[in-house]
């Protein structure tokens, strides 16, 4: 089995692929859910951008690891495509926390950039625009 011998075999790019797409699909879940509560455009547009800063840009090795151990658990090589946007769903949910943990990791050690970047607090017109959406938020 490729996954159980450390390393992630021929089917590394289609993985991969199959790993990003599911993060759009989640993405576009996540903007389209009609039961939250924020529903204003520049709002949605902040999480958007927010989302997209913060999560992507690294290797994924966690959530491609949170894959192949899947592939273990199930002791199989190849995925169902309902297992395989299973494993991939788990596996951005620790890609999602890794984010939010190096924004506040960041934030606690008054850091300049993050691969390559500024820290998305010190984006200025991002950082202004999330206290002035979270102010009118709670003024409504």
């Amino acid at each position: 089995m490729a996954a159980a011998s450390g390393s992630r075999g021929a089917d590394s790019s289609s993985s991969t692929a199959a790993f990003m797409e599911t993060y759009s699909k989640l993405k576009k879940e996540l903007l389209e859910d009609h039961t939250s509560e924020i529903t204003d455009e520049s709002s949605l547009q902040l999480i958007h951008r927010m989302v997209d800063y913060n999560v992507l840009g690294g290797k994924c090795n966690r959530g491609l690891s949170v894959v192949d151990s899947y592939k273990i658990l199930k002791g199989v090589d190849v995925l169902s495509h309902e297992d395989a946007f299973l494993a991939c769903t788990l596996g951005w949910c620790i890609e999602w926390l890794q984010g939010y943990l190096l924004v506040h990791d960041d934030i606690m050690d008054n850091s300049q950039t993050r691969r390559g970047k500024p820290c998305w607090f010190r984006v200025p017109q991002e950082v202004f625009r999330a206290v002035s959406t979270r102010v009118r938020g709670t003024t409504n």
